[in-house]
């Protein structure tokens, strides 16, 4: 296993190893991408859904002052 690419993001480190696509075919390497975009977007929108709810409970909290 060798480490073939390295991404950085604001909140985490993804490696891409060759043994993560040595062997799959394109088809395959297109599924687990547009999987992996897939997860990601439910990530944003579940961090997007509780930011909302905290918004929610702190102008309730102000309310209730």
């Amino acid at each position: 296993m060798a480490v073939v690419a390295t991404y950085h993001y604001p909140h985490g480190t993804v490696e891409v190893c060759d043994d993560a696509y040595r062997d799959a075919s394109p088809e395959e390497l297109k599924r687990r991408e547009e999987r992996m975009w897939a997860v990601a977007y439910e990530i944003a929108l579940n961090a997007e859904k509780r930011r909302r709810a905290k918004e929610n409970e702190n102008d309730l909290e102000r309310r209730s002052v």
